[in-house]
């Protein structure tokens, strides 16, 4: 896993865990400080792949913690 997946993960379980649904994109390139929305996606399409997160597709806040 990559730094920038590892920080995504974790920004999702605290901030998930703080207000009970997960962050928007926006929320996470401001927390994991990228301006990328290309990296952030690609980085959560890797988490995806590992089996770390799940997205639950036509949903704003679609990101699920699973590990």
């Amino acid at each position: 896993m990559t730094m920038l997946g590892q920080k995504i993960l974790k920004f999702t379980k605290t901030y998930t865990k703080k207000y009970d649904i997960p962050p928007t994109r926006k929320e996470i390139m401001e927390a994991v400080n990228i301006r990328s929305s290309d990296a952030i996606e690609y980085a959560i399409k890797r988490l995806e792949e590992d089996g770390k997160v799940k997205r639950s597709l036509g949903r704003a806040r679609n990101l699920f913690v699973i590990s």
